[in-house]
């Protein structure tokens, strides 16, 4: 291979598609315009190159530049500055000039705010300038029906595009958001409670995770993952149980219930269950992550305290 790939970077890999399809489009209209008002075959041959060809050795670029990002950025610059020209080539069609413009406008404020669409600008009009003086172009801002209908038609296109792609990735940083605050949050509440016996449950009450510290009460595979949390519980508190873990498949907050669990050597351990439920950003709960305290020795010492007294 004559030159290494490297890995493009996300902002050329986003901008692939988009550019591809967008001059790909732009072409058609393009040789509509030329059909309409007629034009040499050159132009049509260099359209090819521009539309079609460009968008792939842009990208080939940011696959062999060191610095893929900065390759990129300079790709969206240079966009407007041949766009310009084109503006320029075509006499300045009004629809199809302003399609032109709005897309490196679109992409430069996008990547680098109010800088970056100021030198796009600058370099469209440059563009469009410097070419308008080299080939004395004239001025024709009106179009037939169908080149006026397909720019329209391209514009709405192109922006409801870019509409979809910030709304996906606004999705997607709703998610990571959430994912991150779900995170912190549980990890306190099982901080908060480290040494008792905390599991994680999914929503049909299965074990996905159970602490070392339940070693202390039941066999190392009783709890393994898969498992079903509830074949722990005594039979008699397992309706207790199922509405338990009914509540929090169907609340935000935490819930408490106090069980009978864990038998040893013929005896069942009086347990109180804190429950919290994980939730996604649609409220839907995901898993259940459970702390529990063997409170059998605290109830016994109660009772014997009120039997005792007076």
């Amino acid at each position: 291979m004559l030159f290494p790939l490297f890995p493009a970077h996300r902002i050329a890999r986003v901008n692939y598609a988009p550019r591809a399809l967008a001059f790909a489009y732009i072409f058609i209209v393009v040789v509509l315009l030329i059909a309409e008002r007629g034009g040499s075959a050159w132009v049509i041959a260099f359209g090819v190159l521009q539309f079609i060809v460009y968008p792939h050795l842009v990208y080939l670029h940011a696959r062999i530049a060191h610095d893929s990002k900065r390759a990129e950025m300079n790709n969206l610059l240079a966009d407007a500055l041949l766009l310009g020209a084109w503006t320029a080539q075509l006499s300045f069609p009004l629809w199809l000039s302003c399609g032109l413009l709005l897309g490196p406008s679109l992409n430069n404020a996008a990547h680098g705010g109010i800088r970056r669409l100021g030198m796009g600008l600058l370099l469209f009009a440059a563009g469009a300038l410097i070419w308008a003086v080299l080939i004395g172009a004239s001025y024709q801002p009106n179009t037939g029906p169908m080149v006026t209908g397909f720019a329209m038609a391209g514009i709405v296109g192109y922006v409801s595009w870019i509409g979809i792609l910030v709304y996906e990735q606004n999705r997607r940083l709703v998610r990571t958001r959430s994912a991150l605050k779900s995170s912190e949050e549980q990890f306190r509440f099982i901080a908060e409670h480290e040494g008792d016996l905390v599991c994680v449950l999914d929503t049909n009450g299965r074990v996905q995770y159970a602490s070392p510290s339940h070693l202390s009460y039941i066999e190392p595979g009783a709890m393994a993952p898969g498992t079903e949390w509830i074949n722990l519980v005594h039979a008699e508190d397992r309706l207790n149980a199922r509405q338990f873990l009914t509540l929090l498949r169907s609340t935000k907050s935490s819930e408490r219930v106090q069980l009978r669990m864990f038998p040893s050597d013929g005896n069942w351990h009086i347990v109180e269950c804190l429950g919290n439920p994980v939730q996604d950003e649609n409220a839907t709960t995901q898993m259940i992550v459970l702390v529990s305290h063997d409170v059998t020795a605290y109830l016994r010492a109660e009772i014997q305290s009120q039997l005792a007294s007076p």
